[in-house]
């Protein structure tokens, strides 16, 4: 596989495929007869007749590479099985004891734990100003509130980027990492939670900086050799790599060795077994001990399982490194967990510390979130059921409408929402899964058909927040329409031009004016593209260009390292400055969409009239079987249509592109 290709798969799309990874899984809510007194998880044999139940399903076997399966009851291992194959060519079985896997973003878990260690110390404060501890590193603040432990913590920065991706395949260390992706706080500190790598590379740059000692070093001597977790390690060692599971795609194709960015990440780095992670989850319900060692203070133990930050009172938010993902299957239960996703493998623990009870469940190859299923079905087996949510007594429409606007997610820009009332006094949502209609059950908060919550919050400088069905970021009500010179409400393009300026991807000049009938360069397209993305620009590039061009670039360079550009010729040219046509417009389109992993099916039967060049017909036939298009371009007597493809794309032709581009993902 070309190197580009790895960085590809291993960065941009679990970004960008948390659109699915990080959603609640819809199921019908149980009514209040389904309670019933249980005695949860205690004996090993049922336990693993349960497991061997569910992973014996044929729909479930079909789907499976190989997995890793760990339940706990206060001191003891009561499930470690391993199901399917390390490695499919050669049969290999999954051996929890000994089989390798990343466990991607569970790696936070012993990133906080080291914090954790340092601030019962007296080392670090959670609370005090986090530049104390950066040394010469510098973060621009634009805000009025300090940045805190605390809020690296709990994914509430208010970094402007919080994910990196692309760039050299190098390994860097993260010292050099952090140093060269530093974000920018744009929002207060602890205003809104948008799921952050970075807050957790660089709570590891401090305990390196405030330790002496690598954070690889760091962690085990202090977290793995105390509890025994001998296959456990953020660095890929010879030993390691010998067990490790193959990683595979949805349709089994093996992912080749592909590096962590940065090397031995803090945020996702991590390597280890099934026996391990058992080891990590005994201490965490035992207070911070297993046999004898501690590594945290009973105090701290609950501190970090505690819920330190959420959207609303009744909806579950984040703890120290700790989430709440998959909350429409917590049946009543205070449940406590981490997630973790890279190519091939993905993971999900889970604590009940009321209960003394926890899960880990990991699995080596892409495909649908099975993990999902494999906690369903545990608590459904195990703790089923889940109190009735009364309604409230419904708020006027007019207080309604306070909330109705549109949504954009922080981490991932264009996945909007948009919330309108209905004409019988009711909340409609849409987002790319559909359209829902809202019953109230609280004050500011919603459940839909399906039992999917939705909360809005309004917090103390006027900025409104939405949480729904994606469970990694919340999204913020964009501003009211910006209002061009040369834009009236009769234009046949103001609703576009207006939305596109909405959600932050076009600008105007600096004469409030849109030019809406301008050619557009392909740096601007590129750079307004990009911006839904929520990736970072490059910091560095070779390109040149006109000056006005320039704050593009870096932009530019990011959709090159990430193959959203492509066929740039021998010498790697790129003029950024020509006009983009409509045809490259349009692959630019599809490709993220393709990445994005949203509904690519083309339905509407339209059939391409005029000239479009060989290798941009399918991004085309995407564009227009989606709708994508805006008055400029109409069926002919023939009922089929030229896109014009070789056109200069205007720039009212690219904010109805772009808007609708948003508001017509589809994930169903």
């Amino acid at each position: 596989m070309h190197i580009r290709t790895i960085v590809y798969r291993k960065v941009l799309l679990p970004v960008l495929s948390s659109l699915l990874i990080a959603s609640l899984v819809p199921q019908q809510m149980a009514s209040a007869s389904a309670l019933q007194q249980t005695t949860g998880a205690t004996e090993a044999k049922e336990a693993e007749a349960f497991a061997d139940q569910f992973f014996n399903q044929p729909q479930i076997k079909k789907q499976l590479a190989g997995a890793a399966v760990v339940l706990v009851k206060n001191d003891q291992v009561l499930l470690e099985k391993g199901y399917g194959y390390a490695d499919l060519s050669s049969k290999q079985p999954i051996d929890p004891e000994k089989t390798v896997f990343r466990v991607a973003s569970i790696s936070k878990l012993f990133t906080a734990t080291a914090v954790m260690q340092l601030a019962e110390q007296g080392t670090i404060d959670l609370h005090a100003g986090l530049q104390t501890y950066l040394g010469d590193l510098n973060i621009v603040n634009k805000t009025n509130k300090t940045l805190t432990m605390e809020h690296l913590l709990t994914h509430t920065s208010g970094f402007d980027y919080t994910d990196s991706a692309g760039g050299s395949a190098q390994e860097i260390s993260n010292r050099q990492f952090i140093k060269e992706n530093v974000p920018t706080i744009v929002r207060e500190p602890g205003e809104a939670y948008r799921y952050d790598n970075y807050a957790f590379n660089l709570q590891g740059y401090i305990v390196e900086r405030m330790t002496g000692v690598p954070f690889t070093q760091y962690v085990q001597e202090h977290i793995f050799k105390p509890l025994g977790m001998g296959s456990s390690s953020f660095k890929l060692t010879p030993g390691l790599r010998k067990n490790l599971a193959v990683p595979y795609t949805a349709q089994k194709d093996p992912i080749p060795e592909y590096p962590s960015r940065p090397a031995e990440s803090p945020d996702g780095g991590m390597f280890s077994t099934g026996r391990d992670m058992a080891q990590f989850m005994i201490a965490q319900l035992n207070g911070g001990q297993l046999a004898g060692a501690r590594i945290l203070s009973g105090d701290s133990v609950k501190d970090m399982q505690q819920i330190h930050h959420q959207i609303h009172p009744q909806v579950p938010g984040t703890g120290y490194g700790f989430e709440s993902f998959y909350q429409n299957s917590y049946n009543g239960q205070r449940v406590i967990g981490k997630g973790g996703d890279l190519p091939g493998y993905h993971s999900w623990m889970w604590l009940m510390p009321e209960q003394k009870v926890g899960g880990f469940v990991i699995f080596n190859s892409d495909g649908p979130d099975l993990r999902a299923k494999f906690f369903k079905a545990f608590m459904d087996h195990y703790y089923p059921g889940t109190p009735t949510t009364a309604s409230t007594p419904g708020t006027s429409q007019a207080e309604l409408g306070q909330l109705t606007g549109i949504y954009q997610d922080l981490r991932l820009p264009f996945w909007i929402l948009q919330v309108s009332v209905t004409d019988d006094g009711k909340l409609k949502i849409k987002d790319p899964y559909g359209s829902h209609i809202l019953r109230e059950i609280a004050p500011l908060l919603f459940e839909d058909e399906l039992g999917n919550k939705a909360a809005f919050k309004v917090n103390s400088n006027g900025t409104q927040y939405a949480f729904y069905n994606k469970m990694d970021s919340w999204a913020k009500k964009a501003p009211e329409p910006h209002i061009y010179s040369d834009v009236g409400n009769e234009h046949p393009y103001a609703s576009w031009i207006h939305e596109a300026g909405q959600l932050g991807v076009l600008a105007s000049d600096g004469e409030n004016a849109f030019h809406p009938d301008q050619e557009m360069t392909r740096a601007e397209f590129i750079s307004g593209l990009m911006h839904l993305t929520g990736v970072a620009p490059s910091q560095s590039t070779p390109l040149t260009s006109e000056p006005q061009e320039k704050k593009y670039l870096g932009y530019v360079q990011k959709a090159i390292e990430l193959g959203l550009v492509q066929g740039r010729g021998p010498e790697q040219s790129f003029a950024v400055t020509a006009d983009i046509t409509r045809q490259e417009a349009a692959v630019l389109m599809w490709r993220a969409a393709m990445i994005a992993g949203v509904n690519m099916a083309q339905s509407s039967g339209i059939k391409l009239a005029g000239d479009t060049a060989p290798w941009a017909v399918d991004a085309v036939k995407y564009i227009v079987n989606n709708g994508m298009y805006g008055p400029e371009i109409a069926l002919n007597s023939a009922g089929a249509l030229d896109y014009r493809s070789a056109d200069p794309l205007l720039r009212q032709e690219a904010a109805a592109l772009l808007s609708l581009f948003c508001n017509r993902l589809s994930l169903k």
